[in-house]
């Protein structure tokens, strides 16, 4: 986790850009930041499908079937795969090592970080995928295509370990933090499957096709669609909790940003202390980012997951761009740059003797002691004390 300042937000658009946005706070404001431009690359030769942030890439697939890499560290662009052979509709990652890309090609691709070798292609589908999903473990993987099939793969045996028919074509597939659900947007409803029950435990009736879901925690969720409205529900109470307007026409990305971690927030609460009773802050709930592809905005919600307390807008950015895909990046998300450890040779100086006590039999009541002298005389071979004198010849005239 990493503190709210640290996130960057990373957005596709329809016109082939891709945005960065650095969160600032604001002055004389403890809960309220602004969105600063910072990174700007036309990346694909049409509209922008698809983004992920693993390790210190920002990785981009597009309708030109290509997969474009950034370095995010040098703000440059590392490269590109072209080993699919049709729109790259869904990305994702598993820590900071796996890439996963799907395509209209039907085919799920496995690529390793850093050498960006295709390590697995997955063939199981018969239409081309519309979602995917990554499980917290990195054993599992989820995938949902227009042949209207659900796909549960096992990434240690590289093969389909369930196959389930849905009743329509998936939008989106999303994980919990603990693994234990996965949510599957389909049109007009989000179903909820237990991972431990292997069947449907939840399903969101929404007006509306459904275009996002993220999870707040395990138990809460937050769904936008095509509807000004972004509603969020639990999934213990199976209810929906609140109801806010977010954006103009539609919401089309949601993702959540972790703050400080538990005990980063214990030690600012005790800075706090000190200061004084009066400049205490309360919980804060919830950092929500939705993007719209109808009024260009990027927005950061505050949220308390009671059904009291109102939703606040704490920051938001005009784009100017229709958004298609969102991610955020932070520096904590880049691997260990240590280097390794380099083992020194060892020196070729003397040994010094050493003293060793040993015990003849198990009977004996007193130890030996014996001096063993390691010198560099005695480790190199004894010379012949007698050395054979060679015989002259001598050779006489006939």
């Amino acid at each position: 986790m990493a503190s709210l300042k640290d996130w960057e937000l990373m957005v596709g658009t329809y016109e082939e850009f891709i945005l960065g946005f650095k969160i600032e706070q604001k002055l004389k404001s403890k809960d309220e930041f602004e969105l600063i431009p910072t990174f700007t690359q036309r990346a694909h030769v049409g509209p922008v499908r698809s983004l992920v942030a693993v390790n210190k890439f920002l990785v981009s697939g597009g309708s030109d079937e290509m997969c474009k890499i950034f370095d995010l560290a040098t703000r440059v662009e590392h490269g590109q795969l072209m080993h699919h052979d049709g729109t790259v509709s869904c990305l994702g990652a598993y820590g900071k090592s796996y890439l996963f890309s799907a395509s209209d090609d039907n085919s799920l691709a496995v690529t390793k970080v850093g050498s960006w070798q295709v390590e697995k292609t997955l063939y199981k589908h018969q239409a081309g995928i519309t979602a995917l999903a990554v499980h917290p473990t990195g054993k599992l993987a989820f995938s949902a295509g227009k042949d209207r099939k659900l796909i549960t793969w096992n990434l240690v045996k590289a093969r389909p370990a369930f196959i389930t028919n849905l009743k329509g074509i998936a939008e989106f597939i999303s994980t919990s933090p603990d693994g234990n659900r996965y949510c599957v947007g389909i049109h007009r409803r989000i179903d909820v499957y237990n991972v431990d029950l292997a069947g449907i435990e939840y399903s969101i009736d929404m007006k509306c096709r459904p275009n996002a879901l993220v999870f707040l925690d395990n138990n809460i969720v937050a769904v936008g669609g095509e509807s000004s409205m972004i509603q969020i529900h639990s999934l213990i109470e199976k209810q929906m909790i609140k109801e806010f307007e977010a954006h103009g026409t539609r919401v089309r990305c949601l993702q959540v940003l972790l703050e400080l971690t538990s005990e980063e927030k214990a030690k600012e609460e005790e800075e706090e202390d000190d200061v004084g009773d009066s400049d205490k802050t309360e919980n804060r709930g919830h950092v929500l980012v939705s993007a719209s592809s109808s009024d260009n905005m990027l927005k950061l919600w505050r949220i308390q997951t009671d059904t009291t307390s109102e939703v606040r807008c704490i920051g938001s950015v005009d784009t100017t761009c229709r958004v298609t895909c969102l991610t955020s990046w932070h520096p904590g998300m880049r691997g260990s740059t240590k280097n390794k450890i380099k083992r020194k040779a060892p020196e070729t100086s003397t040994v010094t003797p050493k003293k060793i006590k040993f015990t003849e039999s198990p009977g004996a009541s007193k130890a030996e002691e014996i001096t063993v002298e390691e010198t560099e005389s005695k480790k190199q071979p004894p010379k012949n004390p007698n050395p054979k004198k060679k015989k002259k010849v001598v050779k006489t005239a006939s």
